[in-house]
């Protein structure tokens, strides 16, 4: 699939054609179709597909960072934190993993992902707030919403630094932009100490 080509595909129609599942079932073989999709950012630097990550990988660790740090912070509620952390890629489900190189513009991006989001959560049981999860992810509009944003970025950096120890890709220009994102004290701690855990000469 090539992400840029415009189309949101649907995951439960290219497993199972004319004869779909209940549509808690389809729900899930959409959610799970992340687990096939890499993380096209490490791809474009030259790291094999075999070793890159997947969406859903991504989306663990981001979700493993909101359950460790989550009960640390009494102003934000670590339930809310976990939910916007396993929501906030969900529509690349239907949408893939573009990138900038993609030439995509962020309003389209957004769109098409928003897209793929309601079409997995329609008519089920909730489906509502998941889709109001990922729209307060997308905007930042809660507090939880903005702190899960840095541990997106976060988590991209530290996965940079296992690449940099692994695979020997160049990791500047991820934690340049995790720089940028993270501006929660606690974090741009963790930023500063990834910086002593890099081979030596990067």
């Amino acid at each position: 699939m090539n992400p840029a080509d415009g189309t949101v595909h649907d995951p439960v129609a290219e497993l199972f054609g004319d004869r779909p599942p209940s549509r808690l079932l389809a729900a899930w073989y959409a959610a799970s179709r992340l687990k096939r999709i890499h993380r096209r950012g490490w791809l474009a630097r030259g790291l094999p597909a075999e070793r890159g990550e997947s969406v859903a990988d991504h989306v663990f660790g981001v979700a493993v960072l909101a359950l460790l740090l989550g009960p640390g912070r009494p102003a934000l509620d670590p339930g809310r934190l976990l939910r916007l952390a396993l929501v906030h890629d969900l529509g690349e489900s239907g949408a893939g993993d573009l990138i900038p190189s993609d030439g995509v513009p962020p309003a389209e991006k957004t769109a098409r992902e928003r897209a793929a989001l309601a079409a997995l959560a329609a008519d089920l049981t909730g489906g509502a707030e998941l889709l109001a999860d990922w729209e307060d992810y997308e905007a930042g509009a809660s507090p939880e919403a903005r702190f899960v944003r840095q541990l997106d970025r976060l988590e991209m950096a530290l996965q940079a630094v296992a690449y940099a120890r692994t695979e020997g890709l160049p990791p500047g220009e991820f934690l340049a932009s995790a720089g940028r994102a993270v501006d929660d004290p606690e974090l741009r701690g963790f930023l500063d100490e990834l910086a002593t855990l890099l081979p030596a000469g990067d």
